[in-house]
């Protein structure tokens, strides 16, 4: 996939921190609070991966945003790093991470999170660095997403895994007419009423129509040496959840 020059790390930044404020409450609106389950069900999925435990795991959350999968990740005993280029997004991840509780369930540690400022198609870390990585929702919004699998796939210990989490298309031709006309209307509004910026909703609606879905991700995971790739539909096709192996 080439470079996409409309989706620059400079309006990435400016976008998402204008939005970062309300962006989870817009997000859950909008999707009816699936949001949250295919979340877990990402983090579910790459636990499952590291025979059910992620403890003492170093995992790097591309894109992490306002920090809801880094969390979730944490709380499963995994070691997070965070990383986001929209400085304001960060802002509010780490405002919550500081607010806590945050419980780790059957008493299993809790591990830490720390967010950084870094572009996906530069990560500022060292080959191997990590034992896995997960990048959620933001995959399709990066100027070359090729290249951002690629960074993450050196940053990746060899056998270690990843998981893409993103919006997708329904292949079903009567859901994929119902979704489309509801992400047309729901998402631009909601995020005029609730988020004060209707146009950075309207451009997400725009991406996730435009993205290759999970058989766009699946190939670009081939091209950039992952393997083992394998990919499941959520919802009915609304999202999609990928898996690869370094």
């Amino acid at each position: 996939m080439d470079t996409d020059p409309h989706k620059s790390t400079q309006r990435q930044n400016a976008m998402f921190s204008a939005i970062a404020e309300r962006y989870d409450l817009v997000n859950g609106l909008a999707s009816m609070g699936q949001d949250r389950l295919w979340r877990r069900a990402a983090v579910r999925a790459l636990e499952t991966s590291y025979g059910g435990s992620l403890a003492g795991l170093r995992v790097l959350d591309v894109a992490c945003g306002t920090g809801s999968s880094s969390r979730a990740l944490a709380d499963r005993g995994a070691d997070v790093i965070g990383c986001d280029v929209a400085v304001g997004m960060l802002d509010v991840a780490r405002r919550h991470e500081a607010d806590g509780p945050h419980a780790c369930r059957r008493g299993r540690r809790r591990g830490g999170v720390r967010y950084v400022v870094a572009d996906a198609m530069r990560l500022p870390f060292a080959d191997g660095e990590f034992d896995a990585v997960a990048v959620s929702y933001g995959l399709r919004n990066m100027p070359n997403p090729g290249v951002a699998l690629a960074q993450m796939r050196r940053v990746c210990r060899p056998g270690g895994h990843i998981v893409v989490l993103d919006f997708d298309m329904p292949d079903d031709p009567l859901w994929h007419a119902i979704y489309t006309r509801y992400a047309n209307v729901a998402l631009p509004l909601l995020g005029g009423l609730l988020g004060g910026n209707a146009d950075a909703y309207r451009y997400l609606n725009a991406s996730i129509s435009q993205w290759p879905g999970r058989r766009g991700v699946m190939t670009m995971l081939h091209e950039t040496g992952w393997h083992d790739v394998a990919a499941r539909p959520l919802t009915g096709g609304i999202a999609s959840l990928c898996r690869a192996v370094a």
